[in-house]
């Protein structure tokens, strides 16, 4: 080792880490495009390209990225923190590629015989990749800011100094020293080679299906824009493909709380999960193909006679190969605050190892028995290259035996007993097999696909408010099913909503989301100029064409209108007479989204009511009304109650019984009332359906008499005195027939 290979160290390490933060820049802007894109936010900053791609590569390395937010107003003195720990798989394959590459490079143009100077040389280019990105994720923290607050995301931590150390270092030792010239690898058996060799087909060829079937499934679901991340998640998304196609389970966890409360909620999905697609069991074809394409590299690798101890060492190197997914894919968070602290993980389950085992055990079973068969259909070429360099160590204890030389080929290599050519019957047989699991991807993928297209569960919807658009209410009953009792329903009619001035327009399909046999498709609309948006909810009512599910609206999520009109007769919506009753409480009628004008009617030419306009959508509304007495019945109660005090003025009492006027005058005789000025009236509501009139401006009678003196001889004197008149009482009316009851006066 030189100094100039200290310094080619250091320029590997800083170029290394470089290459990772342009990676890192181009996933934060395919991000920040898609978020534009699909409007997901307003609070978007473009300097986060400067400040978020350091914190990305050191996150990568499992460094938690934390957020430190100081607590402001009353009440809100403790500082609340976050942490997530979420690696971008991708980004840390760039890193660990990059060192690799470059360290191969640099072997190759200057050799470093020591094993001693390798590992110091990839030492110190791992120490110079994690001091620079200790140094950036430090330095330069994400900023976030709303409403004059501000707050700082940061990933310098310990795990970017460990995990950075290690994984570097190993990447740039394997890109100095090729595992063939490590004087153990002699010690490790030829069936662990071979295994590994086999698990990394199986990836392959599975990782390769599942991106081509991704990117199928966006583009038929109608998120193509989608697409932009895909680099982005890539890394992690395989994991997770491969932890459910090989029937693992991903577990959500939420110990403590958010809150305060000490219970904390799990859940596990696994392929068959009752909310899972049914799209995601193509993943369980393609870990089967990926399945079968180990077994003919494990037999190609290995072509000796299978001992036992293929069959444990398999399961081991699967074993291991499972955990590594499960730390790879494991994302975690905390959060505290004065009102408590969580923590919440999502990942493979713990025992995904072992199932990922089993799946080994079943590629050696395929090795023992269809992989001779199957390699007849893999070229020669791709074979060698998948087992290239695994029998070039020479494993201890055991002498190769040459080859005839007769039977090596032109290039000086013997031909592999899997690759003899298989017989016509074995040919036809495969052919049919590998036919049969084309039409069986083809069926899944087309029946997804046209499931997607033409029977998904939004399918439905778009029926529904486009019959809602177009005022046909009885065609939109038609795909709902409706639990609201037939009084409710009043409203539903293509009557009512065809005379509505706004219907929706503008009618936009959003997210849909399906759990076993239930879906929730979010819907977006404009009615009477205002957005709405609203959640349908619909279930599985069968099948059609065997295949197809058959989806039922059961909870479009109908507004209402609540009207109360005291004493109304009935009413009227948008010119519509409504049959109902109980106006005089509450009457609760569901609603198509539009605009509606209810007029209560009164049933009388004594009494209206104003109209009034409601519009709605999924919410509640009400309308109050109050009854209006017309001039008609004004007049009508001053008609009957003048006609009341003139009957009381012809009678010729000082003080006649059941009437307003009245004189405290004594002996009188001759008693003449005089009405001087009639009284006014007016009406008010006894607020239970009747009504109420009482005297506005009090009238005037004079009243003359002849007094007897208590002297008999002496004549009577004259008399004269005056009185209010002042009454009030109830009003009836029955249709078009006013009774006026007089039942107070003073």
């Amino acid at each position: 080792m030189t100094p100039d290979g200290v310094v080619r160290a250091l320029r590997i390490g800083a170029l290394a880490y470089v290459a990772t933060w342009l990676a890192s820049l181009v996933c934060l802007a395919l991000a920040l495009v898609l978020a534009l894109v699909e409007d997901v936010s307003d609070d978007l900053s473009w300097w986060w390209l400067l400040t978020g791609p350091g914190q990305l590569v050191a996150m990568a390395f499992r460094s938690p990225a934390e957020i430190s937010v100081p607590g402001s107003g009353e009440g809100m003195a403790a500082t609340s923190s976050f942490s997530a720990t979420g690696p971008v798989l991708v980004i840390l394959a760039v890193a660990v590629v990059t060192v690799l590459l470059l360290s191969r490079r640099d072997e190759t143009a200057s050799p470093n015989r020591s094993t001693t100077g390798a590992v110091t040389l990839a030492v110190t280019a791992a120490a110079t990749f994690v001091l620079i990105a200790l140094a950036v994720a430090l330095v330069v923290p994400v900023t976030l800011a709303e409403d004059g607050d501000s707050a700082e995301v940061g990933a310098a931590g310990f795990e970017l100094v460990a995990f950075g150390l290690i994984g570097v270092s190993i990447a740039a030792l394997v890109g100095r020293r090729r595992w063939t010239t490590w004087s153990m690898a002699a010690s490790v058996p030829l069936a662990v080679r071979a295994a590994w060799r086999g698990l990394l087909a199986h990836l392959a060829v599975f990782s390769v299906l599942t991106v081509i079937a991704t990117i199928v499934w966006v583009i038929v679901q109608g998120g193509a824009s989608t697409l932009l991340v895909l680099p982005v998640v890539l890394g992690n998304l395989l994991v997770y493909a491969v932890t459910l196609g090989h029937l693992g389970a991903l577990s959500y966890g939420n110990a403590g709380s958010f809150v305060g409360q000490s219970s904390g909620t799990s859940d596990t999905v696994w392929l068959f999960s009752s909310g899972a697609d049914k799209v995601l069991w193509l993943l369980l074809l393609f870990a089967v193909v990926g399945t079968l394409a180990s077994a003919v590299v494990l037999r190609r690798a290995d072509a000796g006679p299978r001992t036992s101890s293929h069959w444990v060492w398999t399961a081991v190197v699967y074993a291991v190969a499972g955990g590594v997914l499960m730390f790879l894919g494991l994302a975690s968070s905390d959060f505290g605050s004065g009102y408590g602290t969580g923590t919440a993980s999502f990942g493979p389950e713990p025992w995904f190892f072992a199932v990922f085992a089993a799946w080994g055990l079943l590629a050696e079973l395929g090795a023992r028995s269809v992989g001779p068969a199957l390699a007849g259909l893999v070229p020669a070429a791709w074979l060698d290259r998948a087992v290239r360099g695994v029998d070039q160590v020479p494993v201890a204890g055991v002498t190769p035996t040459p080859a005839p030389v007769a039977a090596t080929s032109a290039v000086g290599a013997a031909p592999s007993p899997t690759s003899a050519p298989m017989d016509a019957r074995s040919k036809r047989i495969l052919a049919v097999v590998g036919g049969l699991v084309v039409a069986g991807v083809l069926a899944v993928v087309g029946v997804s696909v046209a499931g997607s297209m033409f029977f998904g569960p939004d399918k439905p919807v778009e029926k529904y408010f486009a019959a809602l658009g177009d005022g046909r209410a009885s065609d939109a009953l038609e795909l709902v099913r409706l639990d609201s009792p037939a009084d409710e329903r009043l409203l539903l009619t293509d009557e009512v909503l065809g005379d509505s001035d706004a219907r929706i327009e503008d009618v936009r399909i959003g997210d849909v989301q399906r759990s076993g046999s239930v879906a929730t498709v979010t819907v977006e609309y404009t009615i009477d100029g205002a957005q709405q948006s609203q959640d349908v909810t619909l279930t599985k009512s069968g099948s059609r064409f065997v295949v197809f599910d058959d989806w039922k609206i059961v909870d479009p999520d109908l507004g209402a209108i609540e009207v109360r009109a005291p004493g109304a007769a009935g009413v009227e919506v948008n010119g519509r007479a409504i049959d109902v009753d109980g106006l005089d409480d509450r009457v609760r009628l569901s609603a198509f989204p539009g605009t509606y004008e209810i007029t209560p009617g009164s049933g009388s030419k004594y009494l209206s009511f104003e109209s009034e306009k409601v519009s709605v959508g999924t919410d509640e509304e009400s309308a109050d009304f109050e009854v209006t007495p017309t001039d008609e019945l004004l007049a009508e109660v001053a008609s009957q109650a003048d006609q009341f005090v003139a009957a009381c003025i012809a009678r010729t009492e000082a003080d006649p019984a059941g009437c307003p006027n009245r004189t405290y005058g004594y002996r009188l005789q001759d008693v003449r009332w005089t009405l001087d000025a009639k009284p006014t009236y007016d009406l008010r509501s006894d607020y239970d359906g009747g009504w109420r009139f009482s005297t506005k401006t009090p009238g005037r009678a004079s009243v003359t008499a002849k007094q007897k003196s208590y002297i008999d001889d002496e004549k009577p004197r004259d008399f004269t005195d005056q009185d209010t008149i002042d009454l009030s009482g109830d009003v009836t009316i029955d249709g078009d027939t006013v009774t006026v009851d007089i039942k107070n006066f003073f």
